[in-house]
C-alpha cells in the first residue's frame, strides 16, 4: 500500500509527539525537585527557616503542596560547619525531612516517634564525628539529634498537616516559631578563682 506525502507527514508528527511525551514525563521526576530548589533559593538567604504560603490552585512553591498541610524548608548549607535545627512537634502527624538538592530523602522523623515535644537536629558532613563537628554532645544523647548528610547543601522540610480548619493557624505559630542556622558551640563555662579572704586584726585591748 502506497502512502501519501501529506499521511506520512501526519504519521512521522504523531511518532514524534509521542517521543516528546515520553521524553518529558520521564524527566519530570528528576527536573521537579530542581525547579523546587531553585524556587526556594528565590526565598531567601540559606540556613533560615521560611514558611510557605499555603497552597492553592496555580500557587504551589514546591511540587505536590497538599492544601491543608502547612510547610516551613530551610535550605541548610554546611561549607561554614554544621547546621542546627530547632522545633517544637505538637502533633505525632508532623513530619520533619531532610533531601538533597535533587529530592532524595536521607532522613526522616514523624511526631509520633519522637520521645519530646520538642526536637533539636544538628545536621553535619558525611562522615563527620559529633567531636569533629565540635558538637557539645554525646553520640548517645537522646536530647540532640546529630545527622550526617551526605551533600553539603540541601532542603530541611517541616510538614504539618492540619487535623482540623481551626488548626491552621495553631500549625502556622508553630512552624514560625522553628529555627534553623549555623550550630555555634557554647562557651566553657570557666570558674571563677575562689575569692581572697582577709584576716582583720584583732584589736589590742
Amino acid at each position: 500500500m502506497r502512502v501519501r506525502l501529506p499521511g506520512l507527514y501526519i504519521v512521522l508528527g504523531l511518532v514524534l509527539a509521542g517521543l516528546i511525551h515520553i521524553v518529558a514525563v520521564l524527566m519530570l521526576p528528576s527536573l521537579a525537585p530542581r525547579n523546587a530548589h531553585a524556587r526556594l533559593a528565590a526565598l531567601g538567604p540559606a540556613n533560615t527557616m521560611i514558611e510557605l504560603p499555603a497552597a492553592s490552585p496555580g500557587r504551589q512553591v514546591m511540587p505536590m503542596m497538599a492544601p491543608d498541610v502547612r510547610y516551613a524548608v530551610c535550605r541548610f548549607d554546611l561549607a561554614n560547619g554544621p547546621v542546627r535545627l530547632r522545633a517544637a512537634v505538637p502533633d505525632e502527624l508532623w513530619l520533619i525531612a531532610l533531601y538533597t538538592p535533587e529530592g532524595e530523602n536521607f532522613y526522616s522523623v514523624v511526631g509520633a516517634d519522637m520521645k519530646r515535644p520538642q526536637i533539636d537536629l544538628i545536621i553535619t558532613a558525611a562522615n563527620q564525628t559529633v567531636e569533629e563537628a565540635g558538637v557539645d554532645a554525646p553520640e548517645w544523647s537522646d536530647d540532640v539529634i546529630v545527622v550526617n548528610a551526605p551533600v553539603n547543601a540541601g532542603i530541611a522540610l517541616i510538614r504539618a498537616p492540619l487535623v482540623g480548619p481551626s488548626r491552621a493557624s495553631f500549625a502556622e505559630r508553630a512552624l514560625r516559631a522553628t529555627s534553623c542556622g549555623p550550630y555555634v558551640r557554647p562557651s566553657p563555662v570557666v570558674p571563677s578563682p575562689p575569692s581572697e579572704t582577709t584576716e582583720t586584726p584583732e584589736a589590742p585591748l
